[in-house]
C-alpha cells in the first residue's frame, strides 16, 4: 500500500477518531463535535463569545451559530449578555450542559488514554499533538485559504 500523503492521513484519521470516538458520547445523545464544543465552552469558566470557541475550535463563526443553535435546543448551552460588551453575547454551559460534562469527562479521558491502543507510546501521542497544534498555526497563520 503507498504512503498517505498529509493530508489524506490527517482527514482519514479524523474520520477515523469520530467513528472510534462516537459510541462514548452516543448514550448522552451529543456527537464528538458538539462534545468539542462543550469542552471548549467549559475550559471557558465564564462563558465564551461566539468568536472565541469557533477560534479555538478553528470553525467559521456561521458554522458555530449553528452548533450553538443545535446545543441551546439539547438544554446543553445558552447565551447571555456580555457584561463588558453589549452589543456580544457569552456562550455558557447551563446545568444539564455542565452535569454531562462532569459526567462524560472522565470517559473521555480514559479513551484518549487508550487511543493509540498499546502501538503507540503516549509521549509519540503528545508529540503528535504538538507537532499538528504547529502545523494548524502555520497554516492559519500564512494566511492561505
Amino acid at each position: 500500500m503507498p504512503e498517505r500523503d498529509l493530508v489524506s492521513g490527517v482527514v482519514q484519521l479524523a474520520n477515523v477518531l469520530t467513528r472510534r470516538l462516537a459510541p462514548v458520547f452516543q448514550r448522552a445523545g451529543i456527537t464528538p463535535q458538539q462534545w468539542s464544543v462543550l469542552a471548549a465552552i467549559d475550559d471557558g469558566n465564564d462563558g465564551l463569545s461566539l468568536a472565541a470557541i469557533s477560534r479555538a475550535l478553528r470553525v467559521s463563526k456561521q458554522n458555530m451559530t449553528g452548533m450553538i443553535a443545535r446545543l441551546e435546543q439539547l438544554g446543553l448551552a445558552e447565551r447571555a449578555g456580555d457584561p463588558n460588551d453589549l452589543r456580544s453575547s457569552r456562550v455558557q454551559l447551563t446545568r444539564r450542559g455542565r452535569a454531562l460534562v462532569d459526567k462524560h469527562r472522565e470517559a473521555y479521558d480514559a479513551w484518549l488514554k487508550q487511543i493509540g491502543g498499546g502501538a503507540v507510546s503516549e509521549r509519540d501521542l503528545q508529540m503528535l499533538a504538538r507537532t499538528v497544534d504547529k502545523l494548524i498555526d502555520a497554516i492559519e497563520s500564512s494566511g492561505s485559504d
